[in-house]
């Protein structure tokens, strides 16, 4: 693999991930505002819809950053000895793929806790 497609790959994985994540936020956000002020009541597509998000945001925001991770690891020595390849090395990736699943997962079970209340 080239330098040059390593790159692009890293800054297209990074960029989806960017994505996953606002989209992810934005349609927690959505719904929040439809329980808060909508019916008052159990709805089963608003759970489902809650269940849906958190599974898209974590699934898809995991292996995005599993890709990143995988990436890293095949950077050549050349770009490792860099200042960008030290602080890419640096970077705890699987602690920000841990902590991004947990919150999402929290925010889901908040949303789910709203809605059966």
């Amino acid at each position: 693999m080239t330098p040059e497609l390593r790159s692009s790959i890293l800054l297209g994985r990074v960029t989806h991930y960017t994505e996953i994540m606002r989209t992810t936020i934005f349609t927690y956000a959505a719904l929040a505002a439809i329980i808060e002020f909508g019916p008052a009541g159990y709805s089963v597509p608003l759970t489902v819809l809650v269940v849906a998000t958190a599974a898209y945001g974590i699934l898809a925001g995991g292996a995005a950053l599993d890709d990143l991770i995988n990436l890293r690891e095949d950077l050549d020595d050349a770009v490792a000895q860099t200042a960008y390849g030290r602080g890419l090395k640096a970077r705890n990736l699987p602690a920000l793929k841990m902590i991004s699943a947990v919150l999402l997962g929290l925010v889901g079970l908040a949303e789910l806790y709203a809605i059966l209340t």
